[in-house]
């Protein structure tokens, strides 16, 4: 990868701000690409560089870039990685300078199989301490998925902890407003951890129960290895998250507890009233014990053109940090039925135009 062309039109090399110095390409995906660089006074200091490709520099896609970096710096939480700045560059490429995450994507753990469930349980209380922060601050993740929760692995006391970092706010939701453009027929986010109100366009009727359906699905998923909903196509994912149940979790993981089980269904239920209504009480149903927010004077946003807080940060995660991931995507019913006159509707009409809104993961 780092020998590849660079769509945000910044070579190895480059200086960026005059404080920024490229030294290799470590991610690309949908919107950006992500770089390593070292401080040109500082060289030891390593950060992550997140730049957009040239051909996306519209209104719409700068505001969701700039966005991230407003969300990320007002939540200021121990599980969602770290943004210490956006800019735009001399040449007019806007950038957001990230902690430097070393490590593996969730989505590369599954890939190698289940993950025992201890680990599932100590991975899920972080990434949903981090989600419902989120949520307490009035805002909507709508794109979880294993691509997008970085796992680094660090030395407390003697012994290798791994913390969860949950990445790309960009097409989050505020509550009360949807500063991100959508047409009705859209899709944003990524179909394989969609609730059928987000797969079938009703952009007005995400809210938190629509971030615990795909927290349901992610943990499905790191339990037998496979993902809830897969298919050939978008509109045969989406076709199966609104109509279809998945394949029974009990089958696929037959060790997991009933009480697991059980807990994964319930929060990937079609009507978002018979889900969880938070991702506090979905993880309490998982592990048995209730969800720690770490302490925050982090108000709740209702709106995004605000400026970062300036109070204190958090200090960064004990050892250093590697981040390499850039997959970018491109808003409850009353009643299954509901749900299902909603995707008769809509289903057809974000087909259509899914193909340029959403990418398909495999498996």
């Amino acid at each position: 990868m780092g020998n590849s062309p660079a769509r945000s039109g910044v070579d190895v090399g480059s200086v960026i701000a005059g404080t920024y110095t490229i030294e290799a390409l470590i991610g690309r995906g949908g919107m950006g690409e992500v770089f390593l660089a070292s401080h040109t006074r500082l060289p030891g200091k390593k950060v992550a560089i997140k730049l957009l490709h040239v051909d996306l520099r519209d209104d719409d896609v700068i505001a969701r870039f700039r966005r991230e970096a407003l969300i990320a710096s007002e939540l200021d939480h121990p599980n969602i990685v770290r943004v210490d700045d956006y800019n735009v560059s001399e040449d007019g490429t806007p950038y957001l300078i990230l902690e430097y995450l070393q490590g593996e994507s969730l989505a590369q753990r599954i890939a190698r199989g289940p993950i025992p469930l201890d680990v599932v349980m100590t991975i899920i209380r972080q990434v949903g301490s981090a989600v419902a922060a989120a949520h307490r601050a009035g805002i909507v993740h709508r794109d979880l998925k294993p691509q997008n929760i970085f796992l680094v692995a660090t030395e407390v006391d003697g012994r290798v902890v791994e913390i969860a970092k949950v990445l790309d706010f960009g097409i989050s939701k505020i509550r009360g407003s949807d500063t991100v453009k959508t047409q009705e027929s859209s899709l944003l986010g990524t179909p394989q951890y969609m609730a059928p109100e987000q797969a079938t366009g009703q952009h007005t009727a995400v809210d938190e129960r629509t971030d615990v359906f795909a927290l349901g699905a992610i943990v499905y998923e790191m339990l037998c290895g496979q993902a809830a909903f897969s298919g050939l196509s978008i509109p045969e994912v989406v076709f199966k998250v609104v109509y279809e149940e998945p394949p029974p979790l009990g089958d696929r993981a037959p060790s997991v507890p009933p009480e697991i089980v059980t807990a994964v269904r319930r929060a990937m239920a079609k009507p978002a009233n018979d889900r969880f209504p938070s991702v506090s009480a979905f993880v309490e149903a998982l592990t048995g014990t209730p969800l720690a927010l770490p302490r925050s004077t982090t108000p709740a946003m209702s709106e995004v053109g605000r400026t970062p807080s300036s109070g204190s940060r958090r200090a960064p995660v004990a050892g250093s940090a590697a981040f390499a991931n850039t997959v970018d995507s491109g808003d409850h019913g009353a009643s299954l039925q509901a749900a299902g006159q909603a995707a008769g509707r809509a289903a057809g009409q974000a087909a259509t135009t899914a193909e340029a809104s959403a990418e398909v993961d495999d498996g």
